[in-house]
């Protein structure tokens, strides 16, 4: 995927080769979506069919909603920081983010209240996390609208990749026909996973 995307990218100058930040694993992530397609499409096995369903699931928590709340903890912290909040007090947030989080669906266990202090991007590259989720939740729009058009909908993809960073992510969307400020173009990244559930609900 990412070298799919430079070769297509490859006609700008330094500056503008490098995709931002939230379109820099569309075309991975992207491959990886048709990758696991090929493998479901061949998989006669149920119980190999329900293990790629669940990495799939996993990863769109692990990339999605713990990003999110990775992205919705730091703010937080940041501004109990600037107010003088202690490590201890931090930690303790956290960790009620978490339990909030998984309501009662998972016991945290106490420990996990210093997980924040692991979390190498909170230090190396602050509000770096929120891309992780942007990325992924984009690829499931845009594999939602593949899945619909199909062939018609490569020319406009092959166009996002092309762009390289040379506009804005939301221009360059746009150029492609895609508003990011539709709440229906979200959804249907949403309606992969709703479909995903169902048939592991129905393996189950």
């Amino acid at each position: 995927g990412h070298a799919i995307h430079a070769l297509l990218a490859a006609h700008h100058n330094v500056l503008t080769f490098h995709s931002s930040l939230p379109l820099a694993e569309t075309a991975s992530t992207f491959a990886e979506m048709l990758v696991m397609d090929m493998l479901l499409s061949d998989e006669t096995d149920p119980a190999v069919e329900r293990n790629l369903l669940m990495e799939q699931m996993d990863n769109a928590y692990a990339t999605i909603m713990r990003q999110a709340e990775f992205a919705r903890f730091e703010l937080i912290a940041h501004e109990m920081i600037r107010e003088g909040a202690t490590v201890s007090q931090v930690s303790e947030r956290y960790l009620a983010e978490l339990q909030a989080q998984f309501g009662e669906a998972v016991l945290v266990d106490d420990v996990f209240r210093y997980e924040w202090l692991v979390v190498p991007h909170f230090y190396g590259v602050p509000f770096y996390v929120y891309a992780y989720a942007f990325g992924q939740l984009l690829v499931l729009s845009l594999y939602r609208q593949y899945k619909a058009e199909g062939e018609a909908f490569k020319p406009r993809f092959r166009e996002i990749l092309a762009a390289g960073g040379s506009a804005a992510p939301v221009e360059i969307l746009a150029k492609a026909g895609i508003d990011v400020y539709q709440p229906s173009f979200w959804r249907g990244g949403f309606e992969v996973l709703a479909e995903m559930v169902d048939r592991l609900e129905y393996l189950s």
